[in-house]
């Protein structure tokens, strides 16, 4: 059946918990012309805060609890906007990034699980949750898991603030190990303020979209060196306030997404990784508060 048929490789999702009077909704972005298209709205839509694809071309949104209801990960199965529920409440407390490992298991940002927050590993046929690597807890008030990625050998990167907004000198990325949950600081300090989202581009280097990054909280795009920790800038300034959501496309290029640009309306920005030029490439219309974005890639099989 078409209606079942995967999204075609290159298009853009984007979630967004606010649109369509703070009814949430799921978009797909046409990566040519930007031009917007509802893919789902509203159901456990309100309060979305992330995104990913599952190998199938299934769509995985996280919802916070802090909207109505109770923290919830959604499935829009292949080619639908149809809502079903892989899990919900359980170890949740506010979820927020979602990702997919290789072998189809979930992985879970969430800030407050636990206490100290938690990266959470979801069974995708059970939605059965446990916990991978838990908060350390250190200090008066200890960095919590913002966003989450994958990496190419199954690292899972995580950005850790203690608050949303303003300067947190002790934000970092964490190198979270796939089976034993250890964790180890990739980069801290530096430029980092406000870390949100995290991607891996092609190289392996990893990118972090932070929302007050520089001196003056101006906002930008940092590159860290998997390796060394070492940050250097991608892209800072410009159309850029508070940049939030990251994704790679097939190319290279970075989207990321700002609700504080253009005089506060929602932003799609297309990034070229090398010179740091930033492109307006959707913005406006039905936007509320765009959370994850996420890359259709070619599906095989």
């Amino acid at each position: 059946m078409a209606a079942l048929d995967p999204l075609p490789a290159g298009t853009i999702l984007v979630s967004d918990a606010k649109a369509f009077g703070c009814a949430g909704a799921v978009f797909r972005i046409d990566p040519v012309t930007g031009e917007q298209h509802t893919l789902a709205v509203a159901g456990d839509l309100q309060g979305a805060t992330g995104i990913a694809l599952e190998a199938d071309g299934s769509v995985l949104i996280s919802k916070d609890r802090f909207f109505p209801g109770t923290g919830v990960l959604l499935r829009l199965p292949v080619g639908t906007g149809t809502q079903t529920e892989v899990t919900s409440g359980g170890k949740f407390a506010t979820p927020g990034a979602v990702a997919v490992e290789a072998d189809g298991r979930i992985l879970i940002a969430d800030a407050w699980s636990g206490g100290f927050g938690a990266v959470l590993r979801v069974d995708p046929a059970t939605g059965e949750q446990t916990v991978l690597s838990a908060g350390d807890g250190e200090g008066d008030s200890p960095p919590r898991p913002v966003m989450l990625c994958t990496a190419p050998d199954g690292a899972i990167l995580v950005t850790e603030q203690n608050r949303l907004g303003g300067e947190d000198l002790s934000s970092r990325v964490v190198r979270v190990h796939p089976v034993t949950g250890a964790r180890t600081t990739v980069t801290s300090g530096g430029e980092l303020r406000s870390p949100i989202g995290v991607a891996v581009d092609g190289d392996g280097g990893i990118l972090v979209a932070d929302a007050n990054a520089f001196a003056g909280f101006g906002g930008g795009v940092l590159r860290v060196d998997p390796v060394s920790g070492t940050q250097t800038t991608v892209s800072s300034g410009g159309g850029f306030v508070g940049p939030y959501a990251i994704a790679v496309e097939a190319d290279g290029s970075l989207l990321v997404t700002d609700n504080d640009a253009l005089n506060g309306v929602g932003t799609l920005f297309r990034v070229n990784p090398t010179t740091g030029e930033q492109q307006v490439l959707s913005s406006g219309g039905v936007f509320g508060f765009l959370t994850g974005v996420a890359v259709v890639p070619t599906y095989s099989g």
